[in-house]
């Protein structure tokens, strides 16, 4: 009954606080965001972060929001339970991985206000976030770049884009440990839709995006050469299908990929696999998009494939032990309700 009466108050104050800022004209453009990515001329820094004593840095993931408006009872409630997560485990880091806002083919929505909401959130609980599109964030009133853009503004949000080559978001984040390179994280666009494709309507990492992030993490070996690199994406890659058939189970009792990622098998991402397999330093790749149920994770050839599901469900802790020696050890997953 709590969680209703506060969620209730949130709704009606969230209301109030649109309509006195001019909300009616957001209502009738539908937050219409469209060219905001022309006004900026690139993002700010991307600041590192440290390990804790023990080497560990913790990441709580989100994803598959599919924010309307910022204004319904559904996004509240999604609100309420990400600010309620934060507070309780403190992570170094949020990883929002795509699709948090829908398609706006529905009655409400408001693009703008759900950027505006989910980046004031952060910036009042002085959460740093990592932010990558999925394929519904850039469909209309605004594309993924546009989104991006307009994210950036915040004081909280990690995100960032080479501007020469497809996507809107391609960056990452070092993790150091007295001074030293430990780890990193590297945050990819896997694209909205696959226009060329009949048959695959899903996006894919196109080949300057392969390039680019091959190149990454080569410039991250040559910095040192035991850092291990964790890779978010919104769509899996074509390893997924793979390590649902072949790999192991991260713990007893959890999840395996099982025929969830199978079903979504997205091959035209195969070469991007193939990045991961001859660097050698990958340990995990994560995403969200297929919506399961519960976190699914296999072990596969030294990197865990990890599944996070709709926010709504249920999200994950990701703690990186960054002093171990292996991948195996490296990481422990945690669901996470509320």
């Amino acid at each position: 009954m709590k969680a209703f009466f506060s969620t209730l108050m949130a709704v009606l104050t969230a209301i109030a606080s649109f309509f006195s800022s001019g909300g009616i004209t957001q209502l009738l453009n539908k937050g219409d965001i469209s060219g905001y990515a022309d006004s900026i001329s690139s993002y700010e820094e991307i600041p590192d972060f440290e390990a804790d004593e023990n080497g560990d840095f913790t990441v709580l993931q989100f994803s598959d929001t599919h924010f309307t408006t910022g204004l319904s009872w559904a996004d509240i409630s999604v609100l309420n339970k990400m600010e309620e997560q934060i507070l309780t485990y403190s992570p170094d880091l949020v990883v929002i991985s795509g699709d948090m806002i829908d398609d706006g083919n529905v009655g409400a929505f408001n693009k703008q206000y759900v950027l505006d909401t989910v980046g004031e959130l952060f910036d009042s609980l002085e959460q740093y976030w990592a932010y990558i599109p999925g394929n519904n964030d850039g469909i209309n009133y605004g594309t993924a770049s546009d989104v991006a853009a307009y994210l950036s503004q915040f004081e909280y949000c990690l995100v960032a884009d080479v501007p020469e080559i497809s996507g809107a978001t391609q960056y990452s984040i070092d993790i150091t440990k007295d001074g030293e390179l430990v780890h990193s994280l590297i945050f990819l666009d896997t694209m909205d839709y696959d226009d060329e494709d009949d048959e695959h309507i899903y996006g894919y990492v196109h080949e300057d995006q392969v390039l680019w992030c091959a190149d990454e993490i080569a410039e991250k070996q040559a910095i040192s050469e035991d850092v291990t690199i964790s890779v978010f994406v919104h769509e899996n890659t074509a390893n997924f299908a793979v390590a649902a058939l072949y790999g192991e189970a991260y713990k007893e009792g959890y999840a395996t990929l099982d025929e969830v990622a199978e079903k979504y098998d997205i091959p035209k991402n195969a070469p991007l696999d193939e990045v991961f397999e001859n660097a050698g330093c990958v340990g995990l790749v994560s995403m969200g998009h297929v919506h399961p149920s519960e976190c699914k994770c296999s072990y596969y050839n030294g990197i865990y494939y990890h599944i996070t599901p709709k926010t709504k469900t249920m999200s994950t802790l990701i703690t990186i032990h960054t002093g171990a020696d292996n991948t195996r050890d490296m990481y422990d997953f945690e669901q996470v309700t509320s």
